[in-house]
C-alpha cells in the first residue's frame, strides 16, 4: 500500500488528463437530465442552509457540503451514460472517483498533479475489484468497485498510513451498494448509485481518519468482496496485473451518450454511412449480432412508456436515432420523441441476436446487418469501437465532445479552456483552477 513512491510515466499521466477532462465535461452535460435536478433539490437539504464549500458541475454559483456535492456530481457524471469505461473489466471506472475527488479537492489546496495521481490509483483499484469475474454482473460495478477505487484515491491524497488504509477499505466495503436491477428497469436510481458510492467513499475516509477499526479481510474473506459481490477465478493473477499496465491507459471514451454496449454498433453505422447512402425509410430490417452481455444490457424491447434511462440502453431506439440524425442528442430523450409513431415504427425494424460468443463479459465484436427495401443487404463488423484505445478519439474530437457536452447543458463554458487548464505544464495549477472551467 506504499502508493506514494509509485512512479507514473508521462503517457500514463497524459491518459489521466484526457479522461479527467472527459469526465468533467460529461458531468456538466448531466445537468440537462431531469434526475440531476431532483437529486440536487434533495441534496440542498443535506447542507446547512442549502450551502457549502463544493461546487457542482455546470451549475454556476452553487455550492453544497462535500458529501451532498458528491451525490449530485456523481449522478450528473453518469446519468447520460457518456462517461469513460475500462472495457476489459466492464467497469465505468472514473465516475465515482472523480465525484469524490471534486469534493476532496474543493476543501483543500491540492494540485492538479496530485489529483491526477489519485485518479490513476482510483481507476486501478476499481478495475481490480471489477475484473476477473466469470459471470454476468449482478451488482453495479461502477458503484461497487467504484467505491473501492474512490476510497483508495482519497487515502492517497490524505496520506493515510497502512493501518488507516486497511480500515478505510473495510469501511468502504461495509457500505458497498448498487445492483443491476436499476439498470434492468431503466430507473433513475442507476446514476444515483454513483453519487451514493462517492459519498460513501468520503464517509469511509472520514471514519478511517477518526480511528474507526474496520474489517480487514475484505477481499477474499469468508464474507469478503470476492465471496459476495463478485466471483474471481484467480485473485493471484489479478494482483499480478496491478499497474501492468496502469489501467487508465486501457480506458475507452464513449463518443455517444448511449452506454458502452451500443458503441460498436454506432461505430458500424458511422462506417456504413461513409460507404453507402441510406436512411431509415430505405430500411426493411436491422439485425445486430452481439455477445451475451450486450444482449443483457441493450437488447431490451422498445416500449412507448420507457424512461430516458431505459431508452439510452435500448438498441431498438438508439440505432435508428443514429441513422436519422448522425448523432445521439441527449436532449431528444423526451417522452414526446421516445413515444412518437416514428420511433415506434423504427424500433420495430431492429432486432438484437446472440452471436455465440462464450465470454460472459465481452462487449465486442458486434456485427450489424441492414436489409434495404430494394433487396440489398449491407453488413459491417466492428471489433474495435470508435473511442477505444485501438481506435481513439483525437484531441480535436475530444474537445468537440466536450463542446457538445457544454451545449447540451446550456453551459457557457469553454471546452478549449478546460483542456488548456488540464494540460497546462505548471506545478502551480490546482484542481480548483481546473474546476473553474466547469463550474463558473
Amino acid at each position: 500500500m506504499a502508493f506514494r513512491d509509485v512512479a507514473l510515466s508521462a503517457d500514463t499521466l497524459e491518459k489521466a488528463r484526457i479522461f479527467l477532462a472527459d469526465t468533467l465535461a460529461v458531468g456538466v452535460a448531466g445537468r440537462c437530465e431531469a434526475v440531476s435536478d431532483k437529486v440536487f433539490s434533495a441534496a440542498q437539504g443535506w447542507s446547512a442552509n442549502g450551502e457549502g464549500d463544493v461546487r457542482i458541475l455546470g451549475r454556476p454559483d452553487v455550492r453544497l457540503s462535500p458529501h451532498a456535492a458528491a451525490v449530485v456530481n456523481g449522478t450528473q457524471i453518469h446519468c447520460l451514460e457518456w462517461d469513460a469505461l475500462h472495457e476489459p473489466s466492464v467497469v465505468i471506472a472514473l465516475c465515482t472517483t472523480t465525484a469524490a475527488l471534486i469534493s476532496e479537492t474543493e476543501t483543500s489546496d491540492i494540485s492538479l498533479d496530485e489529483t491526477l495521481r489519485a485518479l490513476v490509483l482510483g481507476v486501478e483499484t476499481a478495475v481490480f475489484f471489477g475484473a476477473g469475474s466469470q459471470t454476468h454482473p449482478r451488482f453495479f460495478r461502477p458503484s461497487t468497485a467504484g467505491l473501492m477505487g474512490a476510497s483508495v484515491a482519497l487515502a492517497y491524497l490524505r496520506k493515510f498510513t497502512r493501518t488507516q488504509m486497511f480500515d478505510l477499505l473495510g469501511l468502504a466495503y461495509s457500505q458497498v451498494s448498487g445492483t443491476m436491477q436499476a439498470h434492468w428497469e431503466g430507473s433513475e436510481v442507476l446514476p444515483l448509485q454513483i453519487g451514493i458510492a462517492a459519498r460513501a467513499a468520503l464517509t469511509a475516509a472520514d471514519l478511517a481518519a477518526a480511528g474507526i477499526c474496520a474489517p480487514h479481510d475484505i477481499i477474499d474473506g469468508k464474507f469478503g468482496y470476492f465471496s459476495l459481490i463478485e466471483t474471481a477465478s484467480n485473485l493471484d493473477a489479478q494482483f499480478a496485473q496491478w499497474a501492468a499496465p496502469w489501467k487508465i491507459e486501457e480506458v475507452a471514451h464513449k463518443p455517444f451518450p448511449a452506454g458502452r454496449a451500443t458503441q460498436a454498433t454506432l461505430t458500424a453505422l458511422i462506417d456504413l454511412a461513409a460507404q453507402n447512402s441510406f436512411g431509415m425509410d430505405d430500411i426493411s430490417s436491422i439485425k445486430v449480432h452481439v455477445p451475451p452481455l450486450i444482449m443483457l444490457l441493450v437488447g431490451r424491447e422498445y416500449n412507448t412508456d420507457m424512461s430516458a434511462a431505459y431508452a439510452r440502453l435500448c438498441m431498438q431506439f438508439i440505432a435508428p436515432m443514429m441513422i436519422r440524425d448522425g448523432r445521439i442528442d441527449p436532449r431528444l430523450f423526451t417522452s414526446d420523441h421516445m413515444a412518437s409513431a416514428q420511433a415506434e415504427a423504427d424500433a420495430a425494424k431492429v432486432r438484437c441476436t446472440l452471436d455465440g460468443n462464450p465470454d460472459p463479459n465481452a462487449l465486442s465484436p458486434q456485427t450489424i446487418e441492414i436489409a434495404l427495401n430494394d433487396g440489398q443487404v449491407i453488413t459491417q463488423f466492428v471489433d474495435i469501437p470508435y473511442g477505444s484505445p485501438g481506435r481513439p478519439m483525437d484531441r480535436a474530437d475530444q474537445i468537440a465532445k466536450a463542446d457538445f457536452c457544454f451545449e447540451t447543458a446550456g453551459y457557457r463554458g469553454n471546452a478549449h479552456a478546460l483542456f488548456e487548464a488540464i494540460f497546462a505544464v505548471s506545478e502551480n495549477i490546482s484542481m480548483r483552477d481546473v474546476l473553474d472551467c466547469v463550474t463558473n
